[in-house]
């Protein structure tokens, strides 16, 4: 991970499980469980790169990070911006 991926002042305490930032964070765009499962699968090296993503296995799932849904939204305008 490079450094410019790290913010500073960021703490475990800012992570939290993906499930929990879809019921709080996820809104009308990321819905549902699958449709944030997929976003993940799909762009899993860019936000693994990030620090926005840790990956983890069992029941709990994977961490996200406090920029997480900026990093979303940035990969979503991107898309956009090339299906023009």
């Amino acid at each position: 991970m490079s450094e410019s991926a790290i913010a500073s002042g960021e703490r475990l305490s800012d992570f939290q499980t993906w499930p929990d930032w879809l019921m709080q964070e996820g809104g009308d765009i990321l819905h549902s469980p699958g449709a944030l499962q997929w976003f993940i699968r799909k762009h899993r090296k860019r936000l693994v790169d990030s620090g926005q993503l840790i990956l983890r296995s069992g029941p709990g799932g994977h961490f996200v990070g406090p920029r997480f849904g900026s990093l979303v939204l940035e990969i979503l305008r991107e898309e956009s911006v090339a299906n023009i």
